[in-house]
């Protein structure tokens, strides 16, 4: 008998990691495990020995008209066949939310089982599992039952269920509030038995008393430096050996010095003991490092809900499965059609053959309102159908999807180091290693001035403390995080955190036209043949010209001509065609065509009647077409002005930048859309290169330049300005050179970054500057002996803790509407 290759479920082929089950000696394969359970389960309740015979039960007819198991193959994902299932018996009444993360699970039968089982455990009240996006949302009532136990029923079934967020970050901040909760309960005893302790300066204590209340102090102190201090402790070994020291060489060889001295002071049956002073130095680090890592996961929150927004699975279609079926979205390949629906993300950048959907683009461009996509209109990966159902063409998948794309760019921003940063870094390098030694210094200066070596650990032990750059060590990664988040939550996707930096020294902003402050959609409005040529004679040879161009005006006259079902080849075959700058030329027998600007085709204009005719009267950009020097026909084409254009020309008005408008269409047309926009200077006629050439003039002036454009037409410009920011047009994002990309293709998105890169700037200035007046006012006055350890510590707890609040201010900011 032939090995099945196809599930007895629901006839999926068999993937790795795929079981079986054997029935009356039969051995029956599955997919997965939901469907071996789904069997096992139809199996019991038809109570016959045949497994053919579930086939006639209610339950079995049940999961066919939810369309769990497919009737055909053709029915095998129908939509609606998760997700929307409900228990009326059930009830939500004083239930608490649970969302888990499931694995393993390979079809919407799957997702059937869980939700069946689910309503079976005591203590859930209502289950509803999710097979797209591998998600399982739930409300149960703590009385009876606890997440865990909810997760130990998913993992009988074969599955794996955690928290959303469990992940290795969320596992080591559990461990560090144990490490924490365990240090703090010690450090509080100890405090505590050292009161006592200290009673011995005011009244005589006996040797048993000593010996009875350090020893206690002396195992509880080893407790916290020896599980509490591992990891700095660790750290800090590492530093010494490495000859790279870190904060925690400071903090180590503070908390490491106090206990021996202590050790060595219980064994002499003294009671000057700073077992208190160690282990207070141990938990408050460990605090601040607990605070400081939930800060980022606050900043860090924008971040990871846009990473999370790769789906998991897709619906594909093909010719077996007209319906689509889901697989792993790894597995989508350009040229594939999938469906998307309500409630489902787009796995790839597309275009819409069919259906309508009003999409929510937010994640990408921060735009809330959602936006109707119908046949003809693309869609991006990672935005999300609210409300309608569409098929798809996948066109850029995988690493050149736009959300893969956004995801690589905005990771690469968080790793990267900027200028000031590495010059912290540095400073720290040398800043640790000076501290050390200057705590040397000031322990033998003591001991010197005072004979009493106690005196001499004290005072060095409080420099190290005080000196430790655990603020200046977290002022600008915050901040840059916090940074590129909130930019990110405005759909401004910024490549280099340095270009908030630059933004604050900005003084000229420059923007191309087409694409920019017009939305680039270009249309031809009208044709005027020449010299005995007809329109359809025109376009013909037009068409032919442009074939194979990516301008986008060469797409509309091939656009044109397709409307009006002309075939460019059936009349003449142009060869040998050359492309410019400003044009293109090709020859057809031994005619040669040309078709461009006004300078492209200059000769042929000076030899016609032209020289100052229709492009006075029209505003719109004209492109000349000639035969053998002879001009043949004129293409008119207009734009529309983005509505922003002007009010955020006015913003940057107000806020004291001059402003420029360059681009490579005619002078009269560039001129007009400068003053219908605000902008005073404007230079048309201009080649790429010429662009650059005019950033490069402005800065030789002494101007901080910032140049707008669509980032793959003005690469030159954008390359030599201080600052290059692309208004996205659906281009390939790793083809823009840009410092940032305004995702929402509106430029009046620049305005608010600017206001956003000066209160960035203002954080990481605050910072910085609190940093190192907290040290370069803290050293002296612990050399001088006014402070003690424990307020070093609780000093260099508070400055972190600074550093921290200011920072956090900044994700909570909203952007006021002041340029």
């Amino acid at each position: 008998m032939p090995v099945s290759k196809t599930c007895a479920l629901c006839g999926l082929p068999l993937r790795r990691g795929g079981c079986s089950a054997e029935f009356n000696n039969t051995a029956y394969p599955f997919c997965c495990q939901g469907c071996r359970q789904v069997f096992t389960i139809l199996m019991q309740d038809s109570d016959s020995a045949d497994p053919e015979e579930f086939r006639e039960t209610e339950l079995y007819k049940q999961c066919l008209r939810a369309g769990i198991i497919p009737a055909s193959e053709a029915d095998l994902d129908r939509p609606g066949s998760r997700e929307t299932r409900e228990n009326p018996a059930k009830t939500e009444q004083d239930g608490l939310p649970l969302t888990l993360r499931v694995s393993n699970m390979w079809c919407p039968a799957c997702a059937w089982l869980i939700e069946t089982a689910l309503g079976k455990v005591p203590g859930v009240l209502t289950a509803e599992c999710h097979f797209s996006t591998d998600r399982v949302h739930l409300r149960y009532d703590p009385v009876q039952t606890s997440p865990d136990r909810i997760m130990q029923a998913i993992a009988a079934m074969g599955y794996r269920a955690e928290t959303p967020d469990a992940d290795h970050f969320q596992k080591e901040l559990r461990e560090d509030f144990i490490r924490f909760g365990i240090s703090a309960f010690l450090t509080m005893n100890i405090m505590l038995l050292s009161f006592s302790l200290y009673s011995g300066f005011f009244t005589s204590l006996s040797q048993a008393t000593i010996f009875n209340l350090s020893w206690p102090i002396l195992i509880m102190a080893t407790g916290v430096l020896g599980y509490g201090g591992q990891r700095i402790f660790q750290k800090a070994t590492f530093g010494f050996s490495s000859i790279a020291f870190s904060m925690e060489t400071l903090i180590g060889t503070a908390a490491l010095s106090a206990y021996l001295f202590s050790v060595y002071h219980v064994f002499q049956g003294d009671i000057h003991l700073y077992f208190d002073t160690a282990s207070m130095l141990i938990t408050l680090t460990l605090l601040g490092k607990l605070l400081e890592k939930n800060a980022k996961a606050k900043v860090r929150a924008h971040l990871e809900n846009f990473f999370s927004l790769r789906p998991k699975h897709v619906r594909i279609c093909t010719d077996r499965f007209p319906r689509g079926r889901y697989v792993a979205a790894d597995h989508l390949e350009a040229g594939d059609i999938f469906l998307v629906e309500d409630g489902e993300t787009a796995a790839a950048d597309g275009s819409i053959l069919s259906g309508r959907a009003r999409v929510d683009e937010s994640s990408l461009t921060g735009e809330a309102a959602p936006v109707l996509k119908k046949a003809g209109k693309r869609i991006k990966s990672g935005t999300r159908v609210v409300s309608g159902r569409i098929r798809v063409r996948a066109e850029q998948v995988g690493e050149d999807s736009t959300l893969n794309q956004m995801i690589s760019i905005m990771d690469q921003a968080l790793h990267e180091k900027t200028a000031l940063e590495g010059k912290t870094e540095r400073i720290l390098q040398w800043f640790v290693p000076a501290v050390l030694g200057l705590a040397l210094m000031t322990g033998l200066g003591w001991l010197i001035a005072t004979s009493s070596l106690e005196t001499a650990m004290l005072r060095g032990v409080t420099v190290l403390v005080i000196a430790c750059p655990c603020a200046l060590g977290i002022a600008i990664p915050l901040t840059r995080v916090a940074g590129i988040s909130v930019a990110g939550r405005r759909g401004i996707l910024v490549r280099d955190f340095s270009a908030f930096e630059r933004a604050g020294h900005l003084e000229t902003i420059v923007f191309d036209k087409t694409g920019t402050l017009t939305t680039g959609e270009w249309s031809l409005q009208e044709i005027i043949p020449l010299n005995g040529y007809s329109k359809k004679e025109v376009l013909e040879l037009a068409a032919e010209l442009e074939n194979g161009s990516e301008h986008h005006l060469g797409a509309e006259i091939r656009r044109r001509a397709a409307l009006k079902k002309l075939d460019p080849d059936a009349e003449a075959k142009i060869e040998d065609i050359c492309l410019y700058d400003n044009g293109l030329s090709g020859r057809m027998g031994n005619q040669v065509i040309k078709m461009g600007s006004r300078d492209f085709c200059a000769p042929e204009i000076l030899s016609s009647d032209l020289a100052a005719g229709p492009s006075a009267a029209l505003e719109t950009s004209l492109v000349f077409m000639s035969i053998d020097g002879r001009l043949c026909g004129l293409f008119a084409f207009g734009d529309r002005i983005r509505q922003s254009a002007a009010e955020t020309v006015q913003r940057l008005d107000r806020a004291g930048f001059s402003t420029a408008l360059v681009s490579g269409d005619g002078h009269k047309t560039t001129r007009t859309i400068a003053e219908r926009v605000g902008i005073k200077n404007s230079m048309g006629g201009f080649l790429p290169q010429q662009k650059a050439d005019y950033i490069q003039s402005l800065q030789e002036k002494g101007a901080a330049v910032a140049m707008i454009g669509d980032g793959i037409n003005d690469a030159p410009a954008m390359a030599r300005a201080d600052l290059a920011v692309a208004v996205h047009s659906g281009n390939h994002l790793g083809q823009e050179v840009a410092d940032l990309s305004l995702m929402r293709g509106d430029p009046a998105q620049f305005p608010d970054f600017l206001e956003l890169s000066a209160r960035v700037n203002k954080k990481v200035r605050q910072n910085l500057v609190f940093a190192f007046v907290y040290n370069t006012l803290g050293l002296p006055i612990a050399m001088s002996g006014l402070l003690t350890p424990l307020i070093a510590v609780s000093a260099m707890f508070l400055s972190s803790l600074t550093v921290i609040g200011n920072t956090l201010l900044l994700i909570r900011s909203e952007f006021p509407r002041d340029i």
